[in-house]
């Protein structure tokens, strides 16, 4: 029993000291992924299951990914979640809104690409965006509310996150 005590007191320390990885690991984000967002993106980090740091070859720091599940998986749109990337350059201002893969019905979708949506944050800080007040498009009110909706509890948990 006290064997048991002290391996478990020495895997704690292991973990602590960052000597194993006795964690869940992260999944990683390929630098591919993150392309399109950041052109000079070269590595990922993974801070938790969906939020990225993305670096340049020397280190520096491009900015942040964000995804909006698990965070917002319970917002529904017209036919359930509405997945969301959310691209933050490196002073925290969003860069790129995506609606990933999804069940919406592909008309209403792309009337909310069409209406400006997801433009309408690009260049707002964090605080900005959450106090921004974006009318749904008309004709996919469910959807736009949907990814309103999604991205405001993404943002607000990532608030949560960096303080």
């Amino acid at each position: 029993m006290r064997t048991r005590h002290i391996f478990a007191g020495f895997l704690l320390l292991a973990a602590a000291l960052g000597l194993c990885s006795c964690g869940p690991k992260l999944p990683e984000l390929p630098v591919e992924n993150v392309k399109p967002y950041f052109a000079d993106a070269a590595k990922t980090k993974a801070i938790d299951t969906a939020f990225y740091e993305v670096k340049d070859a020397q280190g520096k720091k491009l900015g942040t990914v964000l995804y909006s599940s698990p965070y917002s998986d319970n917002v529904k749109g017209f036919n359930g979640p509405t997945p969301l990337l959310i691209a933050l350059d490196a002073d925290g201002r969003i860069k790129n809104v995506v609606l990933l893969d999804n069940e919406e019905t592909p008309r209403f979708a792309e009337r909310v690409v069409e209406g400006g949506l997801y433009e309408a944050w690009n260049g707002l800080t964090v605080d900005e965006a959450l106090n921004k007040e974006v009318d749904a498009v008309s004709g996919a009110t469910y959807t736009s509310t949907g990814v309103k909706n999604s991205l405001v509890a993404r943002l607000q948990a990532y608030q949560k996150q960096v303080k």
